[in-house]
């Protein structure tokens, strides 16, 4: 009798202490608010993203996301943005604390989050492109330069960093060139070229487009590298078909004020930046 007591003992201790830590395993794992959608990013970057500030922010991304809201948040009374690391995953990780102690855990990442880097495409959901930024080449109009079999000899500026690591990727383009010398200052290099100083400039739309396109340049055709900005979902979330949509109406002059898209894409990029094209049957 007593060896039955003492096994029915270490079944319930053993019971109790499952029980324990299926309670601290669910309790942990309430990291989704009900209410409040936590919007990820890893650091400012402008135009994207320019201020957080006690989980609102400035930038493309808090315009854009003001402007989509309604459209998407079903139950959700409110957002927040919030900085996490470098390689957290959505709805994986650890998560947030607010002042009442309650954890949530990061449902979109926004900012300056491209494709096609590391296991991002894996790893996430992903909208529509929204912004794209080409690496490109600038030569004058009466230049021998026409395409970019014709860098042979060629003198070369290359401006920022997301242009030098487009074209020394290029290295049959970049290795043919007589020099190739790096620049912080479009405005400049474009002076050089004007004057005869150098042959091409290679640099990227973001940083080329809001200058003005002056008639005496000319974009060679085809680009050297494509970089496309998109708001990252968990995986097989239900975000990115609702977040297309809204952007969709909003890009739409059938809906509303019209479209109300651009313009914060124009406001923050000096031009229209954007490569959104998403459609649905009723586009068609």
């Amino acid at each position: 009798m007593k060896t039955t007591k003492k096994l029915l003992a270490i079944a319930l201790s053993v019971m109790l202490i499952a029980l324990c830590f299926t309670g601290c395993s669910s309790k942990q794992e309430e990291k989704y608010s009900d209410t409040v959608a936590i919007l990820g990013y890893t650091q400012i970057a402008e135009p994207f993203i320019t201020e957080v500030n006690d989980g609102t922010a400035q930038g493309f991304c808090a315009d854009l996301w003001a402007e989509i809201f309604d459209s998407v948040k079903g139950d959700l009374k409110s957002y927040r943005f919030e900085q996490i690391n470098e390689g957290y995953t959505l709805e994986e990780d650890g998560g947030f604390v607010d002042e009442a102690g309650k954890e949530y855990s990061a449902c979109l990442l926004l900012g300056a989050v491209s494709k096609n880097t590391g296991t991002f495409n894996e790893d996430y959901s992903y909208t529509e492109p929204i912004i794209t930024n080409r690496v490109i080449a600038i030569t004058t109009k009466d230049s021998n330069i026409k395409t970019y079999a014709d860098f042979s000899g060629a003198r070369v500026e290359v401006v920022g960093q997301t242009a030098k690591t487009a074209f020394d990727t290029h290295s049959s383009i970049s290795g043919a060139c007589s020099s190739v010398v790096g620049s912080n200052d479009a405005s400049a290099s474009l002076g050089r070229l004007e004057n005869g100083e150098i042959d091409a400039v290679i640099t990227d739309e973001f940083t080329y487009m809001p200058l003005g396109v002056s008639d005496k340049y000319t974009t060679l055709n085809g680009e050297l590298d494509t970089i496309e900005y998109v708001i990252a979902c968990a995986k097989n979330s239900g975000w990115k078909d609702s977040i297309n949509e809204a952007i969709r109406e909003a890009k739409s002059e059938k809906y509303g004020d019209g479209d109300t898209f651009t313009p914060i894409v124009e406001k923050y990029f000096g031009y229209n930046a954007s490569s959104f094209n998403y459609t649905t049957d009723t586009d068609k």
